[in-house]
């Protein structure tokens, strides 16, 4: 569960930012909750009291106690949490830096650049970085840069690594599920390929690290390519 909260003291603001930031991790399938704030002091009570949240969206300029002066206090206890400001003037911005923020937003805020903050703070720190898998009483844990591709075979699915194959009775779009969409894609209907590893993508197959070849079929090609220059413009 992703975790976010909007601090802004006016209230049309504060609702449409909320509305935003919902329907973009609505959008990237994220699960999530959004909080909204209408002052410094206000999120700073419930922070105190143990709530905890994964990214605050932080009006720089709030009426009371400011967001920088909220974002330097949280600085000195807590150092996971992710900060976003928001802001109308440039004037703190040399200022903020010293607290770590993933990013100045500037009003009024652009849709995509909401987004792109939002993505940027879910791949640096809120992706998953294994697969645990279930077999014979068992869990088997790989680290997600380790897979080469996972392939679907009766009712079971095959994860492929440089080590070697292990099949689990899963299906692959169990698998896709529990795998994060930025670093794998479908590239046919019985496979599920790590964009880190493939070195070459075209209309019929691509190629691997690893020097193997693997099918792509007509209706996943144009999605995949797509994900995969989108992966490779972002890593």
């Amino acid at each position: 569960m992703y975790r976010l909260a909007v601090c802004e003291d006016e209230e049309e603001l504060r609702l449409d930012l909320c509305r935003l930031c919902g329907e973009i991790l609505e959008e990237l399938a994220v699960e999530h909750t959004v909080a909204a704030f209408p002052s410094a002091e206000a999120l700073s009570a419930v922070l105190r009291a143990g709530e905890t949240f994964d990214l605050l969206c932080l009006d720089i300029f709030l009426s009371g106690k400011s967001g920088m002066e909220l974002a330097q206090e949280l600085r000195e206890y807590n150092d996971r949490i992710s900060i976003l400001f928001i802001t109308s003037s440039e004037e703190h911005l040399k200022e903020g830096y010293s607290v770590r923020p993933i990013q100045y937003l500037f009003k009024p805020v652009q849709r995509e650049e909401l987004r792109h903050a939002i993505q940027t703070d879910l791949r640096l720190f809120h992706q998953p970085r294994t697969l645990s898998l279930r077999s014979g009483g068992q869990t088997v844990v790989f680290p997600l840069g380790d897979i080469l591709y996972v392939e679907s075979s009766n009712h079971t699915v095959e994860v492929r690594t440089a080590a070697g194959t292990q099949r689990f009775w899963i299906t692959l779009s169990e698998v896709e599920r529990l795998l994060p969409s930025d670093r794998f894609c479908r590239c046919h209907n019985s496979y599920l390929v790590n964009m880190a590893h493939i070195t070459q993508i075209a209309r019929k197959e691509l190629c691997l690290t690893s020097g193997q070849k693997l099918p792509v079929s007509r209706g996943y090609y144009e999605t995949a390519k797509n994900q995969f220059v989108h992966y490779l413009n972002t890593k």
